[in-house]
């Protein structure tokens, strides 16, 4: 496959749009998406909810309007977990593209926004069908290109994304495009490359949540791959722009464990879950408070998290990918492996292969899992955590073939 070209940013580097999140609570996918995916915003006068509403009190059928409103709604949910906000999104886009004519811009832009919404619920099919829709119907609008290249990645089609994320470079190279470059060039492996995307993608942020999203993948890049302080620098530099932000926070209180300053994270992580208590940071939270040697306050989290999940379930945004690995290092991990199997049969994707090993791993089937655990990795992919995986799943086959050793730790982040 060719080598993304990541074109210059010049001062029109394009706005972020639709949150398209490939997986509504995993920092590391959520990178590939678009808008602006760092945290919980204060609403303003441009909030974008009650500005689309307010034209539609003035304007009921505006259909760019209603779409605007279904994005908004899937954005305002996957930074908040509620995941009633994707009922709304729904009604809200069934109605724009009701009543979008063929070949307009409310058309295209209901388009893109229903893929958004079908990406936030992990039907990565329907997302990848309406992003085809909308790319045929405008195959000159940049966002359209991100809301494919997010759904082809969850689904396994590489080239296809890599294919996306070239075109949306060629069309715009913007914050969105280059953040999605940097997440495809790591899954490949090429870390140095995601690095400089994410610099080329600073390079052209201007507003304060494009600054700060830049910022936090800055920081994650440089925590998971082993530099926790220069993390911390970034995402407090991040946090200047945008104080407060609940994913520059959790970056800063990963950051702050990893170098041994354990009491300062827990209390980061008790003050982001009590106004932002969705899964990812949850489990973060119970992580550290094991490290610390705090097993109670380590399982009130743990209880948390299922409890989120279970809302989610209920809500129709069910992520089965982060609910196995969830289960496999604190829950059941026989429910893990059934969770990451049903995923394995709508995806084929590095993320399922993991999920499916290291369920499969905690489950006492080691030989079972080292096949998806060689495939997680084949195409490049050096994620700590996912080498982590296959390093203990070739251990155990190594010791007893066809058996699996005690699990051990969960080498979860924290």
């Amino acid at each position: 496959m060719r080598p993304l070209r990541m074109w210059g940013v010049g001062a029109a580097a394009g706005v972020l749009l639709i949150a398209v999140p490939v997986a509504v609570y995993s920092l590391d996918s959520d990178r590939g998406s678009t808008a602006s995916p760092v945290g919980a915003r204060a609403v303003t006068p441009a909030d974008p909810i009650a500005a689309a509403q307010a034209r539609l009190r003035e304007v009921p059928d505006d259909a760019q309007a209603l779409a605007a409103l279904g994005g908004a709604y899937v954005e305002r949910a996957r930074v908040t977990g509620d995941a009633s906000l994707y009922t709304r999104a729904g009604e809200a886009l069934d109605r724009a593209l009701a009543l979008a004519r063929s070949g307009t811009p409310a058309r295209t832009t209901a388009l893109v926004a229903s893929a958004a919404l079908a990406n936030a619920r992990h039907d990565f099919a329907a997302g990848r069908e309406s992003a085809l829709r909308a790319v045929e119907a405008d195959p000159y609008h940049a966002p359209a290109y991100g809301a494919l290249a997010d759904a082809a990645t969850q689904l396994g089609d590489t080239r296809t994304a890599t294919d996306a994320i070239q075109r949306m470079l060629d069309l715009r190279p913007s914050v969105a495009s280059f953040t999605r470059a940097s997440y495809d060039l790591e899954l490949r492996g090429d870390v140095t490359g995601a690095r400089a995307a994410l610099d080329r993608a600073s390079e052209g942020a201007f507003t304060p949540d494009e600054i700060a999203y830049c910022r936090l993948w800055q920081g994650e890049l440089a925590r998971r791959y082993g530099d926790p302080a220069a993390a911390l620098a970034i995402h407090e530099a991040g946090l200047r722009t945008a104080p407060g932000d609940p994913a520059l926070r959790a970056g800063r209180a990963a950051a702050m464990a990893d170098l041994g300053r354990t009491d300062e994270a827990l209390a980061e992580y008790a003050a982001i879950t009590a106004t932002t208590p969705i899964p990812q940071y949850l489990t973060r939270y119970g992580e550290s408070a094991e490290h610390a040697g705090k097993p109670a306050l380590a399982r009130e989290q743990f209880r948390l998290v299922a409890a989120q999940f279970a809302v989610l379930d209920a809500g129709g945004a069910t992520d089965d990918v982060a609910r196995a690995l969830f289960e496999a290092d604190h829950g059941d991990p026989a429910e893990a492996v059934r969770r990451a199997e049903a995923e394995r049969t709508r995806r084929h994707s590095v993320h399922t292969a993991d999920a499916l090993a290291w369920a499969l791993y905690r489950a006492g089937r080691a030989d079972a899992a080292l096949p998806y655990a060689l495939e997680a990795t084949a195409g490049g992919w050096r994620d700590p955590d996912v080498l982590a995986h296959l390093t203990a799943i070739r251990a155990a086959v190594s010791a007893d073939p066809g058996t699996s050793a005690d699990a051990g730790s969960s080498g979860g982040r924290r």
